[in-house]
């Protein structure tokens, strides 16, 4: 509902409120009223000598469920957007994870890879590598090389891994 229709309501709602309140003024106004305090009597006379009073609280309760009202209105139509925004947003994250995915997916697809020159990824070696424990297997003696007496060493510097050849005497 839009702003005016609810203000509508609500002047609607406190305008009930305020003719059911005054209908016992109507009713009453001849009828004569005594009000005591105390034994004292505070006032002594007909129905309608309270009018100014009696309106002036009528008019105040109309003005007040009437203003009531509208907030309510205003509060539920508030909520029912939040929960309608929540929900947008929380299908919007949704989606940004399934394209986060894809994109994740579709960045190390094997065709990328290979338009990238990054296709020795791809190789059934480097898979097998990638699987294998994480600690270093334990060096064993370098091979000797029977005929020329040297043997091969193995070293890694800066990540990569150099073979050297040394002879047999060192």
């Amino acid at each position: 509902m839009s702003f005016s229709k609810h203000l509508l309501s609500a002047v609607f709602l406190g305008s009930a409120i305020f003719a059911a309140a005054t209908l016992p003024l109507a009713t009453l106004g001849t009828k004569p009223v005594e009000i005591q305090l105390e034994g004292k009597p505070v006032f002594v006379g007909q129905f309608r000598d309270l009018s100014i009073p009696y309106l002036g609280l009528a008019l105040t309760l109309g003005i007040g469920a009437g203003a009531t009202h509208l907030a309510m209105m205003r509060w539920q139509q508030s909520a029912r957007r939040l929960d309608r925004i929540e929900s947008q947003m929380s299908n919007l994250k949704q989606q940004l994870t399934e394209k986060e995915a894809l994109i994740e997916k579709l960045s190390f697809s094997p065709s990328r890879l290979q338009a990238s020159g990054l296709d020795h990824f791809l190789s059934d070696d480097f898979v097998q590598s990638r699987q294998q424990p994480k600690h270093p297997p334990k060096r064993k003696k370098p091979p000797v090389l029977k005929q020329s007496g040297m043997r091969a060493e193995l070293a890694h510097q800066n990540g990569h891994a150099q073979v050297a050849f040394r002879s047999g005497n060192t």
